[in-house]
């Protein structure tokens, strides 16, 4: 029981930030994109021909993803003090 209680509390002390719809589908439209690079690299392992990716192409992709996920972070509403019992 007193391990109940103890996770219980600390549940209850966990803060938790807030994103806007619109910031909440970017997020997920980035993870996404990251999935099919993920899944794109992966079919072509099995062809023999290897991908042909110019280093600046491959920079361009990184940097539009790495400024998708910091405007989420922006976007992103910390949680305030004292919310969900937590002491601040």
């Amino acid at each position: 029981m007193a391990g109940q209680s103890s996770s219980t509390a600390s549940s209850a002390r966990e803060l938790h930030y807030q994103l806007p719809e619109p910031a909440y589908e970017r997020l997920c439209n980035t993870r996404d994109e990251i999935r099919f690079l993920a899944e794109l690299t992966a079919r072509l392992d099995a062809h023999p021909d290897p991908l042909q990716l110019s280093p600046h192409m491959l920079f361009l992709c990184f940097d539009r993803l790495d400024e998708a996920l910091t405007d989420v972070v922006r976007e992103s509403v910390p949680p305030t003090p004292g919310e969900g019992g937590a002491h601040g």
